[in-house]
């Protein structure tokens, strides 16, 4: 079944290749000017009028030489099966500046998988998948050959009638009626998923059985679930590493860790991370904590990837390790101490995107070793780094050294040193913890318990003295009334003086007593107490030798000048959470730059390319290409598009994978990425973790259901219709899943009832803003931490009567609709206009913040996008973010402005149909989300996303 589901996977990815009318750019053309090859100059300039490099010689353009004709009755489209202009034959060609058609240089033409038998629903089938194959197994190299525009037509036009047994003139195929129209687009198909489909076809020879993790992730079943691990000094021995210094981890963050820690090869781990819980600070600590593990056993510094879907999601991640902020001054820790490296992070572009990642100074590279990897690897930037490193060790261990050997020894050492007292610490602390049971910091404990002794001791003083008395008392009873006790006037004589001297709180005595008696039970008294007292001292003791050696160990450190007495305040230190905390901050952050230095020591020591290696990707040469860069950037990050080409290697005349390469494997926003996309690339690597929220923007699927359902049948996954249900349940599908949903089927834990773990604690957005979410689709499960807005003094939103959860009503019958998306000018200009009034007041409330972060606008609509950039002025159009919701998932800013674009009669049907939208709408605002537009449009219903978003909201103008 392995076999079947990589052949599903990859064929699910080899049916993408499409092409979407609604988003790209068109024109027609006869059939008469499609066949001689000459496009009219008018269709040439319209395709290519924006085009900035309107100076090539040729220009890509794809030809859709048949279409399936829409047809409507009553105003309703009959087809229910396809799309609206659905195209069934595409072909690739080269357009000149005089409009003369050329072939192409390398794509084919192609028939989409989705309308070749075999189909689940057959009424779309043009014809056969293996006519296809055959066809192009028999003509590829003469498509190749093709020089002139008639040769081409005519194998195209022959591949048409063989395929679907119709003339290209035919308006009809298999009772499926064509359009005569033939549509021609400008080319911009670029086949991104080439190094998916090659890997693909490696693990289909047999390769996906090397790989756990691939295994483990393309299985059907779940995996078997096991008890969640609590925190404890055994577990937090573990954590050796944090990469920022401000702030421990969360309790979430913290339980993520833990988990991590415990994997093996092969296991997956899921993390279910809504917006604003720290998922970026928890992928740091991840790899900070593996890079110090290695780094404190003196192995190869680990591979690390960390890759998504889009572009944006990784670029956050090269951010997010390009930022990291320094903790003291006193040091030199936390500089690089090699020449040319500013990043924690090195950037795998395609090539399309190299000028981008240039542009924002990332670190970037790329298999074969050009840019950063070159820059850093040449003699002139060695030789400098050997010389600033040198220099930097002296200065931070304030001695001479004259050697890399004698650094790498002292950098090393230190790092043990560190560690050493990371787990003492630990185990002083749960040796306190597990003698004082209420969370009580040491020095109160010892002030208190002290106090208790001496409470006890002047206890102890005071029961003997009471026992003198007791004596004294009784010597005073004439001796007679003691003989005469047998008769009762006597007896109640004695009963009466005794009664007379027990003091209120001597509850424990009676005047049926004797002395005899009272001095029995004081003398037990007396006892308790001393031994209460004795055993306190003995505590006492204990606890001050704790205190004693804990402090032994924080002087030791700041002796060593690695820490200050200010970094380490034992009297914060209550429970394990905050000892945790404290040492996040303090040594762990500390030793992840010691093996930030360990490494760049050993990359100093290192091999380097030969001459004849350089541009080579044979398996040595990678290998140490990677090694090299993984001791200066312990993170490399990539599109899951490139990462199967970063482990192909070219080995006697044939490529080949170096499966399990990988030490970690970070997806990140996988509730975005499809499954086909990146199962892939599971197999390059020994384990993963999986980050995502099934809660934010679904992944674009290109892949219809009744598609999809062939697929898996073609494959062999299925053998009936309804086993595709079995899919869907485990994620192993591609038209409707993510990868988060497979890794949550992977993942050996669960919490709140779902599989995965779940970052809990939510500091982003004020209260008032994320109980939205936290009601919508969160269960109730996230923590805000950030407090309310209207309580917080210092939010000068107050001031200007701007609601942390507002609307603001623009009255509207009916919005517009153009090129199938909605707009609305009123909304538009009433938006503009107040933006216009506001931003100059809102740049003086957040003087200290950049401007671009203040305001963002989000609509649900392209066209509204386009109208509300056309009102703003010129001035504000670079400050304010104006997009859809889909471009905002992943930022945040103070303030968010949702346009609802609707009108009052129109409802507001695409806000409502899926709960994600506003979740991620909402939750990327900070301090205020303002909805701007027409009350009327939200639903009365409070069980639909608009309709408690209508009940909440709080009306200001």
């Amino acid at each position: 079944m392995n076999l079947q589901i990589t052949q599903y996977f990859r064929d699910s990815v080899a049916a993408k290749l499409s092409i979407d009318f609604k988003k790209s750019t068109y024109n027609t053309v006869s059939f008469q000017n499609f066949k001689q090859g000459e496009i009219p100059e008018i269709t040439f300039q319209n395709l290519f009028s924006k085009d900035k490099k309107h100076s090539e010689d040729f220009k890509e353009v794809i030809i859709v030489a048949k279409t399936i004709k829409t047809t409507y009755k009553s105003q309703e489209k009959i087809q229910k099966n396809t799309e609206e202009l659905a195209g069934i034959f595409f072909i690739p060609a080269l357009i000149n500046t005089h409009g003369k058609l050329l072939p192409p240089e390398i794509k084919t033409p192609w028939i989409p998988r989705e309308y070749l038998f075999p189909l689940i629903d057959e009424t779309v089938a043009v014809g056969h998948l293996e006519t296809f194959d055959n066809y192009m197994s028999n003509y590829s190299h003469e498509f190749k050959k093709c020089t002139d525009w008639e040769t081409y037509f005519n194998l195209c036009k022959c591949m048409y009638e063989q395929i679907t047994g119709h003339t290209l003139l035919d308006l009809v195929v298999n009772d499926i009626e064509l359009e005569e129209t033939i549509y021609i687009f400008k080319d911009e198909t670029i086949i991104a998923t080439r190094n998916i489909l090659a890997l693909y076809d490696d693990l289909i020879k047999g390769n996906y059985k090397h790989s756990k993790l691939y295994l483990n992730f393309i299985k059907k079943e779940f995996s078997h679930l096991k008890p969640l691990i609590k925190n404890s000094v055994y577990e937090s021995r573990k954590h050796i590493g944090q990469m920022g210094g401000e702030y421990g981890l969360s309790p979430s963050q913290r339980e993520c860790l833990i988990h991590f820690n415990n994997m093996e090869e092969g296991e997956i781990l899921a993390v279910n991370g809504p917006p604003g819980t720290g998922k970026t600070t928890l992928l740091q600590t991840l790899v900070a904590n593996l890079y110090v593990e290695k780094a404190l056993k003196k192995e190869k510094a680990p591979f690390i990837v960390a890759s998504s879907t889009n572009n944006q999601a990784v670029t956050n991640i090269i951010e997010s390790f390009g930022k990291i902020e320094k903790k003291w001054s006193h040091t030199n820790l936390e500089n690089r101490w090699v020449d040319s490296v500013n990043s924690l992070a090195v950037y795998f572009p395609s090539s399309s995107k190299v000028t981008e990642a240039t542009t924002k100074g990332f670190h970037h590279t790329n298999p074969l070793g050009d840019h950063f990897f070159e820059t850093v690897e040449s003699a002139e930037n060695v030789q400098k780094s050997k010389e600033k490193f040198m220099q930097e060790s002296a200065t931070y261990f304030n001695t001479a050294i004259h050697s890399l050997n004698e650094c790498e020894k002292q950098i090393s050492n230190r790092l043990q040193q560190i560690n050493n007292a990371n787990s003492i610490l630990l185990n002083l602390f749960n040796e306190y913890f597990d003698i004082c049971q209420i969370e009580k910091n040491i020095n109160t404990f010892i002030s208190d318990i002290d106090n208790e002794i001496e409470v006890g001791k002047v206890q102890l003083e005071n029961l003997k003295l009471r026992v003198n008395e007791w004596q004294e008392e009784c010597k005073k009873i004439p001796f007679y009334y003691h003989w005469l006790k047998f008769l009762p006037r006597f007896k109640q004589k004695i009963q009466d003086r005794i009664n007379t001297f027990i003091n209120i709180e001597e509850d424990f005595l009676n005047d049926q007593m004797d002395l005899e008696n009272i001095i029995s039970i004081y003398s037990s008294i007396i006892k308790d107490v001393r031994k209460s007292i004795q055993d306190k001292e003995q505590v006492s003791k204990k606890v001050k030798e704790i205190k004693l050696h804990i402090q032994e160990v924080i002087d030791n450190l700041i002796c060593l000048n690695v820490i200050e007495s200010k970094d380490i305040d034992i009297s914060c230190v209550t429970n394990i959470n905050q000892l945790n905390s404290l040492l996040d901050t303090s040594l762990r952050y500390l030793s992840f730059w010691l093996a930030v230095h360990y490494y760049e020591c050993r990359w100093l020591k290192a091999s380097r390319l030969s001459p004849k290696q350089k541009g080579k990707t044979f398996e040595n040469v990678l290998n140490l290409v990677y090694e090299n860069l993984s001791m200066l950037t312990p993170c490399f990050v990539m599109t899951f598009y490139q990462l199967p080409k970063l482990l192909r290697a070219y080995e006697e005349k044939q490529h080949k994978y170096l499966y399990n390469k990988i030490d970690l494997l970070i997806v990140d926003e996988a509730g975005q990425v499809t499954p086909e996309i990146a199962a892939c690339s599971f197999s390059l690597a020994k384990q993963a973790v999986v980050v995502g929220d099934i809660y934010q923007i679904e992944p674009v699927w290109n892949i219809h259901r009744y598609l999809d359902l062939s697929l898996a049948k073609a494959a062999g996954v299925i053998r009936q219709k309804n086993e595709f249900e079995i899919l869907t349940t485990s994620g192993i599908n591609t038209s409707d899943s993510s990868v988060m949903k497979v890794a949550c089927k992977s993942c050996n834990y669960e919490k709140f009832g779902e599989r995965g773990l779940f970052l809990s604690e939510h500091r982003r957005c004020y209260d008032e803003i994320i109980d939205y979410c936290n009601k919508l689709v969160y269960k109730g499960h996230l923590e805000p931490k950030r407090g309310l807005g209207i309580q917080d003094k210092d939010c000068k939103l107050n001031e200007l009567s701007i609601p942390h959860f507002g609307h603001y009503q623009i009255n509207s019958i009916q919005s517009n609709k153009r090129a199938g998306s909605r707009f609305n000018e009123i909304e538009a200009k009433e938006i503009a206009n107040w933006v216009v009034d506001n931003f100059e007041q809102l740049k003086a409330v957040y003087s200290k913040t950049d401007p671009k972060n203040i305001l963002g606008i989000i609509t649900p609509f392209k066209m509204q996008v386009s109208a509300i950039k056309k009102e703003l002025p010129n001035e504000l159009k670079s400050l304010v973010s104006v997009g859809t919701v889909h471009t905002f998932q992943g930022g945040e800013r103070n303030i968010i402005i949702m346009s609802t674009v609707y009108g009052k009669s129109d409802g507001c049907y695409f806000i409502d149909a899926s709960k994600s939208l506003l979740n991620v709408a909402v939750s990327r605002a900070k301090d205020s989300f303002l909805v701007f537009g027409e009350i009327g449009c939200l639903s009365n219903s409070e069980t639909v996303p608009s309709g408690m978003l209508k009940k909440i909201v709080t009306k200001f103008k």
